[in-house]
């Protein structure tokens, strides 16, 4: 059964497309729940740089969700919103792990490293590294997407029957055949390099003529098609980057039967994060670790 909420807690948007993280800093905050210790998970060309969060108060092997973080972004996602849902997981009794794709963030890889394949070998890689922990009840692990990381998760969840529960913010939930980064595989070509550099705005990246053509050649919503267990789809009702329609689409894309696809009215692609009224983006990491805490 999907059950489809629309939460009207702001309005007015400016497009605000993918940017780069800043810290997450809890106001007033005299104690945290979570204990952070970075980690380098061995990959076969690269350490995966990422953070591990566990309640401070764990006794015992805890439920876990792996973050995987959207394109150009990094392991606390945009406006720290991951690091800000790693703590009210941990408030929870739930811990996490957010990652660095290669060449984001704390990674020591290089953007050309990074392309479809690698993206999908790094969230595999962190997957069986976040299962295979002693600190961790590795049959209660969600994975968690964001934007473009939704795409990568829902392929992952969609091959892995381990995943316990799959949540997705702005989710890019499709076919490599939809992407934006097409028109960019014959301009890469062109270079005669193999290799093109983007200007996004907020920073310079240099990807290799491989992500391109791979991100394009992507299969993500087929392969999401086995998942069956709860997914939770949130989604701006103004995002301008990655139609909502596209989550609602994701919504009857799997075996899932317990489906929640929530529009939050008046946000877009980052919920507003940005803002000095944090409502939006408040009520998307609480909805979110609420909902973890019921599924794992």
């Amino acid at each position: 059964m999907i059950s489809t909420r629309t939460r009207m807690l702001g309005a007015g948007a400016s497009l605000a497309l993918l940017v780069s993280a800043i810290g997450f800093a809890p106001a007033a905050a005299q104690e945290m729940a979570a204990a952070e210790t970075p980690v380098a998970i061995p990959a076969e060309s690269y350490d995966i740089a990422g953070t591990l969060a566990l309640p401070a108060a764990a006794e015992g092997p805890v439920p876990a969700v792996l973050m995987l973080h959207g394109y150009g972004s990094s392991a606390d996602e945009v406006g720290g919103m991951y690091a800000g849902l790693a703590e009210s997981l941990a408030a929870q009794g739930i811990g996490s792990l957010r990652i660095d794709f290669a060449g984001m963030g704390a990674s020591e890889a290089s953007t050309l490293d990074y392309t479809w394949d690698s993206q999908i070998a790094d969230a595999a890689t962190a997957l069986d590294w976040l299962i295979g922990q002693e600190s961790v009840d590795g049959e209660r692990v969600g994975v968690q997407g964001f934007s473009l990381g939704s795409m990568i998760g829902s392929h992952l969840v969609g091959t892995d029957p381990r995943a316990a529960a799959f949540g997705s913010w702005s989710g890019a939930i499709y076919n490599g055949d939809q992407g934006w980064y097409i028109p960019s595989i014959e301009e890469c070509e062109a270079t005669g390099e193999d290799h093109l550099e983007l200007d996004l705005g907020w920073r310079m990246l240099d990807h290799s003529c491989d992500f391109f053509t791979s991100m394009a050649a992507s299969t993500a919503l087929d392969d999401f098609a086995p998942y069956a267990n709860p997914l939770l789809l949130v989604v701006g009702a103004d995002d301008e980057s990655v139609d909502p329609a596209v989550s609602a689409n994701a919504a009857t894309a799997s075996e899932s039967a317990d489906v929640t696809l929530e529009t939050i009215g008046g946000a877009d692609h980052i919920y507003h994060v940005f803002d000095e009224d944090q409502a939006l983006a408040d009520e998307v990491i609480t909805k979110t670790a609420d909902w973890y805490a019921e599924n794992l």
